[in-house]
C-alpha cells in the first residue's frame, strides 16, 4: 500500500510508536524510528530490518530545532524524502504529579510537558515541511488522546492544544498538498498506561466508559493513521479522529 513512501515516526523506540513503525513497514513504507532513546530505537529498527523492512533509527530531541532538522536531513539521505510524519512522541507513562490538581503542578514541570507534548509536534512539523514540499505532498498525523476532552492536568491540556495546532497547520499547508490531521486514541492498556493506572482500575474504567467493552490496541489506532496517510483520505485535513470504542467522554 505504501511502497515507495517514507514514514517518520517519533517516539518509536517502544510502545505504540514502535508498533506504528512496524505496521508502516509491513505496508511497504521505508520507516525512520525517531526517538531520544537512540539505543532502544536502534534495537527496534534492527528487528524490522532483519525481517526485510527498510528501517533505520535516528536519534532526535523533538524539542530542539537543530535536532529535528538533522532528523529530516538524515531521512532524506537514507530514503530520498519524507512522505509521512507521525508525531507520536509524548510524555505520558513517566508523567509525575498526575494526582495533583492542575494548579498544584510545579511550573517547571508544566513547561516540560508542554515542551514535549505540544512544542515537540510543532518543531517536528516545521522540520518536515520543506521535504514534503519538495515531494509535492505529505501527510502529518498528530497523535492526541481522548484525554484532551477530559478534565485533568497538563497532559490533557497539551493534547487539546494539539488539536488547534492540527487545524492551524492544516489550513496553512493545504496549498502545498500537505494534509494535517490528528488521531485521539481512546483507552489503551499499553506499557505507558500500566505505569499510571492499576490494571483493575483500568478495567473498571473501560467497563464504565467504553460501549464496545474492550480496550483499544495499537492496530486499532494504526487503522486510523493508515487511512489518513492513504489516497482515500486526500480530501481530509484539519480533522481529529478518535478511535475510542464509542466512549463519549467530553467536556
Amino acid at each position: 500500500m505504501f511502497d515507495g513512501k517514507v514514514a517518520v515516526v517519533t517516539g518509536a523506540a517502544r510502545g505504540l510508536g514502535r508498533d506504528y513503525a512496524e505496521y508502516f513497514a509491513a505496508d511497504g513504507a521505508a520507516v525512520v524510528l525517531a526517538d531520544v532513546d537512540a539505543e532502544s530505537a536502534a534495537a527496534a529498527a534492527k528487528v524490522l530490518a532483519d525481517g526485510g523492512a527498510r528501517a533505520q533509527a535516528v536519534a532526535v530531541d523533538i524539542t530542539d530545532e537543530a535536532s529535528t532538522d538533522a532528523l529530516v536531513a538524515a531521512t532524506v539521505d537514507l530514503f530520498g524524502g519524507v512522505d509521512f510524519l507521525v508525531n507520536n512522541a509524548a510524555l505520558w507513562g513517566d508523567l509525575e504529579h498526575m494526582a495533583d490538581g492542575v494548579l498544584d503542578t510545579p511550573v517547571d514541570y508544566f513547561r516540560r510537558v508542554v515542551d514535549v507534548n505540544l512544542t515537540g509536534a510543532f518543531v517536528a512539523s516545521k522540520a518536515v515541511v520543506p521535504a514534503m514540499r519538495e515531494r509535492g505532498s505529505g501527510r502529518i498525523v498528530n497523535v492526541s488522546s481522548i484525554g484532551a476532552w477530559m478534565s485533568g492536568g497538563p497532559y490533557g491540556i497539551t493534547k487539546l492544544a494539539l488539536h488547534q495546532l492540527t487545524y492551524a497547520s492544516a489550513v496553512q499547508l493545504a496549498s502545498d498538498g500537505i494534509t494535517v490531521n490528528a488521531v485521539a486514541p481512546g483507552m489503551i492498556y499499553n506499557e505507558a498506561t500500566q505505569r499510571q493506572v492499576p490494571e483493575e482500575v483500568f478495567a473498571g474504567m473501560v467497563d464504565a466508559m467504553v460501549p464496545l467493552k474492550r480496550a483499544g490496541t495499537s492496530r486499532d489506532m494504526y487503522g486510523a493513521i493508515r487511512w489518513l496517510c492513504s489516497d482515500d483520505a486526500a480530501f481530509v485535513t484539519g480533522q481529529v479522529i478518535s478511535p475510542n470504542g464509542g466512549s463519549h467522554a467530553r467536556f
